[in-house]
């Protein structure tokens, strides 16, 4: 398995988190990573990204496609809730080792947040 380093910044109104120089793992189109307590998982495809998050407690799974709404859920563990999520990918760009997306959460159909996340990843 090819291991690589990555860089990321997620922004939204509401926080910010960066990530330089972690350590991942890239297989078939497929970037895992742990931060913390959480393990992220991105799969690229051609014309889409999934991202998943999860831990002991929690599990969101996140699909983008350029100009489309995506549903899914939020997965509270251990109170067995699911909550559900609309995400709206206004810009998604796929590049070479580079992933750049913009979108909007909606939570139970309520706006909760816009958000910016890019990933640059190079071999380790």
């Amino acid at each position: 398995m090819p291991k690589i380093i990555i860089n990321s910044s997620v922004r939204s109104d509401m926080d910010q988190e960066v990530i330089k120089n972690l350590k991942a793992i890239l297989k078939d189109g497929l970037i895992t990573y742990k931060k913390n307590d959480v393990n992220v998982s991105i799969k690229i495809e051609e014309n889409s990204v999934i991202l998943i998050r999860e831990n002991d407690e929690m599990k969101i799974t996140l699909k983008f496609e350029k100009d489309k709404k995506t549903n899914s859920f939020y997965e509270i563990k251990p109170l067995n809730l699911k909550i559900k999520i609309t995400v709206k990918t206004k810009l998604l760009i796929i590049s070479n080792n580079k992933l750049s997306i913009k979108y909007d959460l909606y939570m139970n159909g309520e706006f909760s947040d816009s958000f910016d996340y890019n990933l640059e990843w190079r071999d380790l």
